[in-house]
């Protein structure tokens, strides 16, 4: 395990100004920022298989949330509304794309002082049925140790090819897809009481990096980092911020996160259960009750 490093969890606290600006991004030490093949769903599972990892399967719930980055939680099968999971500062949606296709936004849910955001999507008469096919995510079930292995995620581009990566400012074009990186969790702090996970960017040369090292940028608020828990990818944090002063990514930068575990019960309290939950019997009855459910509601007099 590597130690946190001080200096940098002090800097933190210096600028808050920064702390609340968006993130795009995650970038990856390489060329471009982009390292080997961290854009794709085949990338990220071809690099779990090499090194004998459990398969990633929330990658189609990495969603675009106005110009940043959110996480489609599941939908509640007693009310028919989905849910997603981003940064309260990101701009607020009129519309969010899960699964290709566009959903009305409900109501929307700060997460006490927290910097999460819980968006309800669906119920509108122009709405697409929900998508039923994609899992719902597991919450963090314990608090985070340093150490843990992340996966991270978040959408854009950066338009350097060398460290410092520069980044462009955000954007909502849809074309600019999940891109993926490793890190290990280094420790928690807290903000206004709530808590707070740091990963650090490490070179390419740095004894203890992982293999795709990530770092996050403009844009990338809202984004998920997961980490394997009790046999399943579990929701930690959600982004919240970086500690760079420009608007580059160097090594040694480090990236925040909003605590899900602190907050798992809140954000249950407003969601209810959600569904699908993929490998367990119920599962296959609970679609198909859905799917008999919006039909006749789409058809009334069936």
């Amino acid at each position: 395990m590597r130690a946190k490093n001080t200096n940098k969890l002090l800097l933190w606290a210096f600028l808050p100004a920064i702390f609340l600006s968006p993130a795009r991004a995650v970038i990856v030490a390489g060329t471009l920022g982009t390292g080997n093949n961290n854009a794709t769903k085949a990338g990220l599972d071809a690099y779990l298989s090499s090194v004998s990892g459990p398969m990633f399967s929330y990658w189609d719930n990495q969603i675009r949330v106005s110009d940043a980055s959110g996480v489609y939680l599941g939908y509640n099968p007693s009310t028919m509304r989905g849910w997603v999971l981003s940064a309260n500062h990101v701009t607020t949606p009129t519309a969010i794309t899960v699964a290709g296709k566009s959903y009305s936004v409900g109501a929307g849910y700060q997460i006490g002082t927290s910097d999460l955001k819980l968006y309800q999507i669906g119920g509108a008469v122009s709405d697409p049925a929900l998508p039923i096919s994609l899992p719902a995510v597991n919450l963090a079930s314990s608090l985070s140790t340093g150490g843990e292995f992340s996966l991270m995620f978040g959408r854009g581009s950066t338009n350097s090819s060398n460290a410092p990566y520069t980044w462009v400012a955000p954007g909502t074009d849809p074309a600019n897809g999940s891109r993926w990186a490793t890190n290990m969790v280094e420790g928690t702090t807290s903000y206004l009481g709530n808590e707070i996970l740091v990963t650090d960017f490490d070179s390419p040369f740095v004894q203890f990096r992982t293999d795709y090292d990530g770092q996050g940028a403009l844009g990338d608020s809202g984004g998920g980092l997961f980490v394997w828990r009790n046999g399943s990818w579990e929701l930690a944090g959600i982004t919240w911020a970086v500690n760079s002063t420009a608007s580059a990514a160097a090594y040694g930068d480090l990236t925040y996160f909003s605590g899900i575990f602190s907050q798992a019960s809140a954000i249950r309290s407003i969601t209810g259960t959600l569904v699908p939950e993929p490998t367990t019997p119920a599962y296959l009855l609970t679609v198909l009750m859905a799917v008999a459910l919006q039909r006749r509601r789409a058809n009334p007099r069936q």
